[in-house]
């Protein structure tokens, strides 16, 4: 019995589109075939959501294009201690949304990753935590926090990891700091 065999995964590529929310891919091949019964060979390709917010030229995006790519809360004491760490403590602040709509995928994610996404609801009230690496300069904003949108338009935003799991809010305050109950607490990206 002889198991398959694989080499170690590539680095990560860089978006598939710019523009738009996307995936990154990272590979590995078969080194060896399985034979007489051996373990059969692992997935060869791993995908995980990303945004790249220039063009393959470098130009901005357009912001209309782009929706706010957000994670859960929970990612956030991390991000705080490594921005203590690098001297960076710039605090960011939190834009308070109404969830208006959501696409169905959110309602059925599986992987454990993903899973924050059932807390999401029509109606709800979220907070969105812009913090450092995601607070951008010049302006000291996150893309997709809703700044200079007119009163009741509507935003649109994506789950990290779920692309299936995307919706529109509308913009209600922006605070310098977040007060949610983690359930409904995230971080832009």
């Amino acid at each position: 019995v002889i198991p398959c065999v694989v080499s170690q995964w590539s680095a990560w590529s860089g978006c598939a589109e710019p523009c738009r929310t996307t995936y990154r891919a990272r590979r590995r091949r078969v080194l060896r075939e399985p034979r007489n019964g051996g373990e059969p060979c692992p997935a060869l390709e791993e995908r995980a959501g990303c945004v790249e917010y220039r063009t393959r030229r470098g130009a901005e995006c357009l912001q209309a294009l782009i929706p706010a790519l957000i994670t859960t809360g929970g990612f956030g004491k991390a991000r705080r201690k490594r921005a203590a760490a690098d001297g960076s403590g710039r605090a960011g602040y939190c834009v308070e949304f109404q969830l208006v709509a959501l696409a169905p995928g959110c309602l059925h994610s599986q992987p454990w990753h993903t899973r924050w996404v059932r807390q999401l609801g029509e109606g709800h009230r979220v907070c969105v935590e812009c913090q450092p690496p995601a607070l951008l300069a010049p302006g000291q904003h996150c893309r997709g926090d809703g700044a200079g949108s007119h009163q009741d338009q509507l935003l649109h935003w994506q789950a990290l990891g779920n692309p299936r799991c995307r919706g529109t809010w509308r913009r209600i305050r922006q605070l310098d700091s977040c007060s949610c109950p983690s359930a409904h607490s995230f971080l832009f990206i």
